[in-house]
């Protein structure tokens, strides 16, 4: 998994009502959702489309529990790992039997996780906007207030009173869609698996 959808799955969570009073009503719904969510469980499908067309596509599992906890599961084609504790991140690449660590809030800063696993700060990161209803979906867009942020914007997408759609740009023209399936809300999470103990012979990086 290269740098760019690492990054899919790391950030913090608010929405702050800074727009039109016209365009409220999405903003102030899914608003709602992620303060009251405090798990989650769902399989997750991944569509990462390049500037070219080409996709590629992972499906797998995530789990998380606010704020900062969380469990990102790649099972296909490739069987990779993201879990947060809540104060470092680890990134384990099985068939590379590597293990990257980094500090929590240099993995979180303005990134797209900011919008489940978050601690309601995210109009410190992201500019926040709506946007018409598309496909059976209520929408809002986020954009980095930093130029150095790997996405340029964010659109999170609602139906079904839940959450389960996210889309992501990046500069290069590519974009990475995450669909979200089979949820279920604020039932109870063990909060030991959202510990990691690299397996024996792992190469460790320290970022």
């Amino acid at each position: 998994m290269n740098k760019l959808l690492q990054l899919v799955l790391v950030g913090t969570t608010t929405l702050i009502l800074t727009i039109k009073p016209a365009f409220a009503d999405n903003v102030s719904k899914i608003q709602q959702y992620l303060s009251g969510t405090m798990s989650l469980n769902a399989r997750f499908t991944q569509d990462v489309t390049a500037k070219n067309n080409k996709t590629q596509t992972s499906t797998g599992q995530l789990s998380l529990l606010r704020p900062g906890k969380f469990r990102w599961t790649y099972e296909k084609p490739y069987p990779q790992e993201i879990i947060s504790d809540g104060k470092q991140v680890w990134l384990y690449d099985a068939d590379l039997a590597q293990v990257t660590i980094k500090p929590v809030g240099k993995a979180l800063e303005a990134s797209p996780a900011a919008i489940l696993a978050g601690d309601n700060k995210l109009e410190t990161n992201f500019n926040i906007t709506n946007l018409p209803s598309r496909a059976g979906r209520d929408w809002i867009e986020l954009i980095p207030k930093q130029n150095d942020s790997s996405f340029a914007r964010i659109r999170i997408g609602f139906s079904d009173n839940n959450l389960n759609l996210l889309e992501l740009d990046d500069h290069f023209g590519q974009t990475t869609k995450i669909q979200l399936k089979q949820i279920t809300r604020n039932q109870a999470i063990d909060s030991k698996q959202f510990n990691f103990i690299p397996p024996n012979g792992s190469d460790i990086i320290r970022e």
